[in-house]
């Protein structure tokens, strides 16, 4: 019998949530403060929203992240999503802002971009979580999708500069 590749896609990415949860529990002894994370969906397909709320339910079930999401309407992959937009001026910046691109869904892109300070600027629980995100994101995705960063591409490093002056990011 085969199983099909949505089921296997579910199947991993439960698993890195049990992991993920195990992971929690151990670093509650720490008790860091969550890392503010802000996903931005801009897909359109069924199957990649599922993916999307797969991705977003395992990193807050790994009581790492604080979550929010935001949905985009853009015209192209390259777009700044949150363009014209304000932050809500009761919530505190976010650490990282991960844009999910339009093209995943027509397998048009394969990255996601991960916008953050510079490495050397991050304190360990961002550093931690960065890596996490790479994991799950490879999980989510079925190995078809990377992550860019800031030392990737140069949009990635504007992006940031430009949502840190808005109040996006800290």
């Amino acid at each position: 019998m085969k199983i099909p590749r949505n089921w296997l896609g579910l199947t991993v990415a439960l698993a890195i949530l049990a992991l993920g949860g195990l992971i929690a529990v151990a670093q509650q002894e720490e008790a860091a403060p969550p890392v503010r994370l802000l996903v931005v969906d801009e897909t359109k397909t069924f199957l990649s929203t599922m993916r999307v709320g797969a991705f977003v339910g395992v990193l807050k079930g790994t009581g790492i992240f604080s979550v929010d999401v935001r949905f985009a309407d853009v015209t192209s992959s390259w777009d700044d999503p949150l363009a014209g937009l304000t932050p809500e001026p009761d919530l505190e910046p976010y650490d990282i802002v991960l844009v999910i691109p339009l093209g995943i869904d027509d397998a048009t892109v394969d990255w996601v971009m991960v916008v953050t300070d510079g490495l050397a600027a991050l304190p360990p629980s961002v550093l931690g979580g960065l890596g996490l995100i790479g994991q799950v994101v490879d999980g989510v995705f079925e190995g078809n999708v990377r992550t860019i960063g800031i030392y990737d591409h140069l949009l990635v490093a504007l992006l940031h500069g430009v949502y840190l002056a808005e109040g996006w990011m800290r």
